[in-house]
This record gives C-alpha cells, sequence and structure tokens, in this order.
C-alpha cells in the first residue's frame, strides 16, 4: 500500500484563500482528484498562530501575506514562495463618526491592520502618508495615526464596541470588509486595487524539505490549484456560490457581491510569483515604513518551476 504525503495548508477564511477552500471541496466532492498526496487545510483565524504553526512545523506550508512570507523568510524559515493565491481585493474603510468626512479625521485615532506584516499596513501607511500623516505603532509617540493589530474576524465587533470612537478604521481582507459595510458600522474609502491595480496579496508557501521529499506531489498540488482558479474564474454562478459559501460559511449574497463586483482576481497568469512586484513591496516596508528590518533577495525566496510547468502544459500566457 502507497503511503502519501499529507499536504498540511494553514489559511484564513478569507476570499484570498479561497482557491485553496475550492480545491478540498472539489476533491471531496469527487469533481478532482490528487494520486500523489492527500490535501489537508486547516483553518485559524489569524496570522500569528499560523506564522506559529510554520515555525513549529506544524504544517507544511500555508497561505499568508506575501510580506508575512517575506519576514519569515528572512528570519531563516526555509520555506519557498510557489505561486500568488489571488490579486488584489482588501478594503480600506472609515468609522461613520462625524468628524471622518476627510482623512484629517484619522489624526489622534487608532486604525486596524491584521498584522503588521500584511498589504493592508502598507496601504494604510501609503494612504495616510499622502494625507500628511504619520502611522506607527503605540510605542511611537510622536505619530499622528497608531495601528493596532487586530485579527481581522474581530474588526467589525471592535468597532461595534467602540463607544468613545477611537478606532478612525481599518484595512482588511474580504468578506470582513463587506460584513462590516452591512452592519452599517463603516464606511467604504477605497479598495487596495485601486491605489495599486492587480497588487500580490496571498501567496502559498511550502517548506523547502517536503518540495524536495515529494516534487511530484507539489506539481500535482499546484496543477490543482491552477485548474481551481480557471474554474473559480469561469464558473462566477450558483455552484461556485455554493462552493465558497461552504468555504466561508457566508451569506450568499455577499459572497455574489465581492465576486462580482470587488477587483479581486484568480487569474492565472496573475498567480505566477512577480519578484517586481515583491520587491515594491519590501522596498516601501523597509524603507517608507521601516517594519522590515532585514532585506531578503526575493528570487531566493520564489520557485516558480512548478506553477510555469502547470502554465505550459496548459498553453497559458504568463504575463510576468
Amino acid at each position: 500500500m502507497i503511503d502519501f504525503p499529507h499536504i498540511r495548508i494553514g489559511h484564513l477564511k478569507i476570499f484570498d484563500h479561497l482557491i485553496l477552500g475550492v480545491a478540498h471541496l472539489h476533491l471531496e466532492q469527487g469533481f478532482e482528484t490528487l494520486s500523489r498526496s492527500i490535501l489537508e487545510p486547516l483553518s485559524m483565524n489569524a496570522w500569528l498562530p499560523l506564522s506559529e504553526s510554520l515555525l513549529s512545523q506544524d504544517i507544511d506550508g500555508a497561505f499568508l501575506p506575501a510580506p508575512l512570507a517575506m519576514d519569515l523568510f528572512a528570519s531563516g524559515l526555509d520555506i519557498r514562495l510557489l505561486m500568488f493565491t489571488h490579486r488584489a481585493g482588501s478594503v480600506i474603510l472609515k468609522s461613520k463618526a462625524p468628524d471622518m468626512k476627510t482623512m484629517a479625521g484619522f489624526k489622534g485615532k487608532t486604525v486596524l491592520v491584521p498584522a503588521e506584516f500584511s498589504i493592508q499596513n502598507m496601504f494604510l501607511h501609503r494612504l495616510l502618508s499622502s494625507a500628511g500623516l504619520s502611522f506607527g505603532s503605540h510605542d511611537q509617540q510622536t505619530v499622528d495615526v497608531v495601528r493596532e493589530i487586530v485579527p481581522s474576524h474581530l474588526m467589525a465587533d471592535m468597532a461595534a464596541a467602540d463607544s468613545d470612537q477611537d478606532i478612525a478604521g481599518f484595512a482588511v481582507e474580504e468578506p470582513f470588509a463587506s460584513d462590516a459595510e452591512k452592519k452599517g458600522l463603516v464606511r467604504r474609502i477605497c479598495t487596495t486595487g485601486s491605489l495599486w491595480k492587480d497588487h500580490p496579496g496571498s501567496v502559498f508557501v511550502l517548506k523547502r524539505s517536503f518540495i524536495e521529499k515529494y516534487p511530484e506531489a507539489v506539481q500535482e498540488m499546484i496543477s490543482l490549484f491552477v485548474r481551481t482558479a480557471g474554474w473559480i474564474e469561469e464558473n462566477k454562478n450558483e455552484a461556485l456560490l455554493s462552493l465558497a459559501r461552504l468555504f466561508l460559511g457566508r451569506d450568499r449574497e455577499m459572497i455574489r457581491h465581492i465576486l462580482y463586483k470587488t477587483d479581486l482576481t484568480y487569474d492565472i497568469p496573475l498567480l505566477v510569483p512577480d519578484p517586481e512586484a515583491l520587491n515594491i513591496i519590501q522596498e516601501y516596508m523597509t524603507g517608507a515604513m521601516g517594519v522590515m528590518t532585514t532585506g531578503i533577495d526575493v528570487n531566493r525566496l520564489i520557485d516558480s518551476s512548478f506553477i510555469l510547468e502547470t502554465v505550459s502544459e496548459n498553453h497559458i500566457e504568463n504575463t510576468n
């Protein structure tokens, strides 16, 4: 009897990770099969426990923010970035408080981000800086706007309980942004895709030791994810809504709105890792923000061989 490796992949229940959720459901329903491994997604509720699970070797890989992948690699974690999992799709929101009519209303208040090393943190910094406001952590006493790290699923609850109106807003992934809007807690400022079209968000990383031990299983898994991305892009219909609802546990109409009306995309050529885009993120977070203290050679982090093989086999044009 063949002993197939289990590929344990950490993730959050967000649209950035929809490829993983739909792929797993397709396997469970017999729509897809794997002959060289067993996919084992492990849902978590925040980026900190996911990072800790990677560092402690409890999982083999993860769908996680691109900046966090770079930081973990810089700290010595031997991982490889195999593909982007989506492009764009996060949202920047502001409080409905009367003094929040302009960006000046953010001064002296707190904003929420899901992780220090997140694309949402970068875009909030960029947006506030463009309004002449400094943005940093609680221990930086001279900043105009304080950043607080809060798990995405708790942001709406914190906004609802903000009786002293200290929270000016937050930047967050879907579906948490649309959920907060639906509850009437916040107003949308913009999507992150309007600030940088088709920017990277989350990425799929895997331990190098697993890749070297099971390269055929990794190739099969990447092929599955690419096929799933193509299926999502081509089938924004009731079948997809049902699967997304199972994965996310959210209202069907909210899911429909996010899939049809936002700039979130799973376009296959855009899932091929782009070193230039990662360097833009790294340069901003080391320079303007100063949160990344150790730069990396992103080409050492990236291993595009598996997705490029899949793209080539399926005659898909690579746009990078």
